[in-house]
């Protein structure tokens, strides 16, 4: 079993998609990667946000891709204790300097996010980025225009059910979706934040990625998962 920090959270109290968090959580021994997510700007700049509004993630308002990165950066991103300027997955991918799994979830359902992440990431062929989406037709656009990196299909909360085979190298599952644990594929089940569910996942197979906000909680279950 490896674990995966989602939105590079590894407890309650990290700020979702943030350098600080990000970076801590790859710091860390039983952490196996990072998930993080990223939209457009106004002006087409690849920022890490998950909503696709800036109200309950700064001390701003505006819906991101009406903003231009200018005025993103006029806000603070976090909370009232921790917050730092909005973060371009240029500058985090800079940061990175690790051989740990690097997940870049495209919320915007626009073949221009599917571009722009494509070039950026092509500057860092040495991390190892993983691009997942809902949308099936954006990963198959980024896989015609880069075939050498992995994608994953999310799959959950009534998506993607008609699309179980696929051509992705991973399929990224909800705990809905307990019995597909035995295709013959990679797989990832995320939001997983409750012991009794990554048992229940672990008993049936365990060489697989858990997406959680918990991973400093199940660090000893990765070690010694029986």
């Amino acid at each position: 079993m490896r674990l995966i920090a989602h939105r590079g959270k590894i407890d309650k109290h990290d700020i979702s998609n943030s350098k600080l968090s990000i970076l801590k959580a790859l710091g860390k021994p039983y952490v196996d990667g990072i998930e993080c997510d990223v939209r457009l700007t106004k002006d087409l700049e690849v920022v890490v946000i998950h909503d696709p509004v800036i109200d309950f993630v700064s001390n701003g308002t505006g819906i991101v891709k009406q903003m231009t990165l200018k005025q993103l950066k006029k806000y603070r991103y976090g909370n009232d204790s921790f917050s730092e300027p909005v973060l371009t997955l240029k500058q985090l991918l800079r940061s990175i300097h690790s051989d740990k799994l690097i997940l870049i979830e495209l919320k915007d359902h626009d073949e221009r996010l599917v571009q722009a992440v494509h070039r950026i990431i092509n500057k860092f062929s040495k991390l190892h980025i993983i691009v997942i989406s809902f949308s099936s037709s954006l990963l198959v656009s980024f896989q015609n225009i880069n075939p050498h990196v992995e994608t994953g299909l999310l799959i959950g909360y009534f998506l993607n059910q008609d699309k179980l085979e696929n051509d992705f190298d991973y399929n990224l599952f909800s705990f809905h979706y307990l019995d597909q644990i035995d295709m013959d594929k990679k797989l990832m089940y995320f939001n997983i934040n409750e012991k009794e569910k990554l048992e229940k996942i672990v008993k049936k197979r365990n060489d697989i990625c858990i997406i959680t906000d918990c991973a400093s909680q199940f660090e000893l279950m990765r070690l010694f998962p029986h």
